[in-house]
């Protein structure tokens, strides 16, 4: 926070603000100008220093907008913040890579997060500023940017995870748990075994964090995010044990949860609706929820939250969780098929191949669907050939309608889906019944099909026709004389 606001990036606010409206509004109006093409870094992170209800309770400030441009999360992980899209997906792909860097435990008396501790029998989780992020929401939901940390109880394998989750009650989180997520494994495994489940929920910590546990990052030998946030911090990362739970959580965290998941499903109440990442309300189901046996914190604790369901394309949500996701994507993809030259989300889901044989596409696309990260609400993938341009929607739109054959070019794969997908059906979340939630993807061949189109001697061996610009001597031809054409009140293009 500090520095960010050295550099021109955060805004305190002291004037009074309501959490039921004001706080979510601007926290929108900051996302929306982060999406600006123009003054992107105009985009300020917020704290809130005034909220009506908190003079005094023991947590008043509430901080969001921490990673809401590009620009921010390359500075939270060491890139240059005017590094290209492309360069920051290649650039968490390197922090990937690196050779993970193990945590160490440090005394509770050296961990600010200890400073404060409230036991079970004093625990009101209305003392923390949680904004009632939208009008038709559940739940006031304190879990939108945060960690969850839980452990398998036969392996001691930990997981660390973002889920969302509200308050219930003053000592109780309703949290979405889906089985085929992280902690939904491990719950199952306590529930099979009879015993709750301990669970820890971290709130104000690096903002690194957000990346990887909003991510799909794999367990090789046991490892956890923790080893894949010391990589990306370039240290290891000082943990401290719980009061409560055999778990270890950051020791410079503004706020710690410990809990236990309560594995009875008598207890388990509806979670949900929220207006979800995907801009629509997600489908109300029965969870789980957490039981509060403490909470510990530094001294004037800061509450971080997010203002998500904007609907926009890169909230603040969709800039950690999606350039994460996205970056595994790209290298599970090129690690996985030959010939995979870029992969992009954004403005278009898009996969450029430099195509050996045909199928290749679809090939991609088996690969696509069986990654973790496109069970996202990523519904429509366009494979492209070398030379398009996949950050050019209009590129991309123009490989389908010179290639595509909807017929034999676009694909249906029947796939599990996110519970945040608003556009499900009510059955369609029932994943109590199915595992997960039910979804399909479409995939669309734009690569020149090489059945429909041989080579041709006439185009000296190729497929297709070339394309044609017009000859360098015209366009700057034309460019000079536009004034005199008098066509000098109108913009001129760079087509070619």
């Amino acid at each position: 926070m500090a520095y960010l606001e050295e550099e021109g990036l955060m805004r305190t606010v002291t004037a009074p603000v309501t959490p039921d409206g004001e706080i979510q509004e601007i926290g929108r109006q900051m996302s929306a100008i982060g999406m600006s093409l123009k003054q992107p870094e105009n985009s300020q992170a917020v704290l809130f220093t005034n909220i009506e209800g908190h003079d005094k309770t023991w947590c008043t400030q509430l901080f969001v907008g921490a990673l809401n441009t590009t620009g921010k999360l390359c500075r939270a992980i060491g890139l240059d913040p005017s590094t290209s899209m492309p360069g920051v997906i290649n650039g968490i792909i390197e922090t990937a890579e690196r050779e993970p860097i193990p945590p160490v435990i440090v005394d509770a008396a050296d961990a600010p997060v200890k400073e404060n501790i409230i036991k079970a029998e004093n625990v009101d989780l209305y003392d923390v500023p949680v904004p009632m992020w939208h009008p038709g929401d559940e739940y006031k939901y304190i879990n939108t940017w945060h960690a969850v940390v839980t452990k398998d109880p036969d392996t001691g394998e930990v997981n660390v995870g973002t889920y969302r989750g509200g308050i219930y009650d003053k000592n109780h989180i309703v949290s979405l748990l889906v089985k085929s997520q992280g902690w939904g494994q491990h719950f199952a495994k306590w529930q099979a075994r009879g015993e709750d489940m301990p669970v820890a929920f971290i709130y104000g910590w690096d903002p690194a964090m957000i990346l990887v546990t909003g991510s799909p990052w794999h367990h090789p030998n046991g490892k956890s995010e923790w080893e894949w946030l010391g990589a990306i911090r370039g240290e290891a990362v000082p943990l401290v044990k719980c009061e409560t739970v055999d778990l270890y959580v950051p020791a410079s965290a503004e706020i710690v949860i410990e809990g236990k998941g309560l594995i009875d499903t008598d207890t388990f109440v509806q979670e949900a609706p929220l207006k979800e990442i995907s801009g629509g309300y997600a489908w109300p189901t029965l969870q789980p929820q957490t039981e509060v046996t403490c909470i510990t914190y530094r001294d004037d604790p800061i509450f971080v939250g997010s203002a998500i369901g904007t609907g926009k394309v890169f909230e603040e949500q969709k800039v950690a969780f999606a350039l994460g996701s996205w970056a595994l994507l790209k290298k599970f993809l090129q690690d996985t098929v030959p010939g995979v030259i870029d992969v992009t989300i954004t403005p278009i889901c898009a996969v450029s191949i430099d195509k050996m044989y045909q199928g290749h596409a679809y090939q991609v696309g088996c690969a696509l669907f069986a990654h973790k990260t496109t069970h996202l609400p990523w519904k429509v993938w366009v494979v492209v050939d070398e030379g398009v341009n996949i950050y050019d929607a209009g590129a991309v739109m123009g490989a389908i309608n010179a290639n595509s054959n909807p017929e034999e070019d676009f694909h249906i794969f029947p796939t599990h889906a996110a519970i945040v997908d608003a556009a499900l059906s009510d059955d369609g979340v029932n994943f109590e019944e199915y595992g997960s939630a039910l979804s399909t993807r479409c995939l669309i061949d734009a690569t020149v099909n090489w059945i429909r189109h041989p080579r041709s001697d006439q185009w000296d061996g190729a497929r297709v026709a070339p394309t044609e610009l017009a000859p360098l001597a015209d366009f700057n031809e034309v460019q000079e004389r536009w004034e005199e054409y008098g066509f000098g009140d109108l913009p001129f293009y760079d087509i070619r």
